[in-house]
C-alpha cells in the first residue's frame, strides 16, 4: 500500500521517466555511433575507424547488458523522490 501511493504520483512517475531515459539514451547513442563506424568501414577501410568500432560496440554490448539489471525503485533517485513526496 505505501509503495502505491509513490507510483502513481506525478513527480514520481515523472522522475523514474526521466532515470530510465538518461541511462537508455547513452545505449541508443552508442548503437548509432556504432552503426556509422560501421557504414563508414564498408566505404572505405581505415585502422582507426575499425578500432573505434570495436570500442564502441563493445560499450554498446556492455550497457545492454547492465542497462536491464538497474532498476528505478533501488536507486538513490527513487529515495529522493519520496523523501520529496512525504515533504509535501
Amino acid at each position: 500500500m505505501e509503495m502505491n501511493k509513490y507510483q502513481n504520483h506525478p513527480l514520481y512517475i515523472k522522475e523514474k521517466k526521466k532515470f530510465y531515459f538518461d541511462r537508455w539514451k547513452w545505449v541508443i547513442w552508442n548503437a548509432f555511433i556504432t552503426l556509422c563506424l560501421f557504414a563508414r568501414l564498408k566505404q572505405n577501410y581505415i585502422l582507426i575507424d575499425f578500432i573505434l568500432f570495436c570500442l564502441t560496440f563493445v560499450a554498446t554490448v556492455f550497457l545492454l547488458a547492465v542497462m536491464p539489471k538497474t532498476k528505478f525503485e533501488n536507486s538513490r533517485e527513487c529515495q529522493d523522490i519520496k523523501d520529496l513526496i512525504d515533504d509535501i
